[in-house]
């Protein structure tokens, strides 16, 4: 019976620790498609500077998130989001205005695909 309680209880940690982790990656993936939106806010706006710095911002704090991330998520997805976020930024800073608005659009798709198709995996966490 012990044995039983044990299990159930491990069981029922591992479900919500999944859950959570659901519930934190759709909101990761909201806040970097806003901070997507506001770069081509400021693009539009002819505020380059300002987009240049948002997108570094974005790049860096992209890189912190994918090392947690890369624990749940297989990993190719994920350097494909960053090769693309990366994109973005070079795009800026040699104003390629027409390649960051393609770069920030398949960044946003990726993101997207990322929420709905990648769930934890038990390849990933083992």
């Amino acid at each position: 019976m012990k044995r039983f309680i044990i299990a159930i209880t491990l069981f029922i940690i591992t479900v919500s620790c999944c859950i959570a982790e659901n519930i934190w990656l759709d909101n990761t993936v909201k806040y970097f498609a806003s901070d997507i939106d506001s770069i081509v806010s400021e693009v539009n706006g002819d505020n380059a500077d300002k987009a240049k710095n948002l997108a570094t911002d974005i790049v860096n704090r992209w890189q912190e998130q994918q090392i947690f991330l890369s624990t749940f998520i297989n990993h190719d997805h994920l350097e494909e989001i960053t090769q693309t976020m990366i994109s973005m930024r070079t795009n800026l800073s040699q104003g390629q205005v027409e390649d960051f608005f393609v770069d920030s659009e398949v960044s946003k798709s990726q993101l997207e695909h990322l929420r709905d198709n990648d769930l934890p995996s038990i390849q990933n966490i083992l």
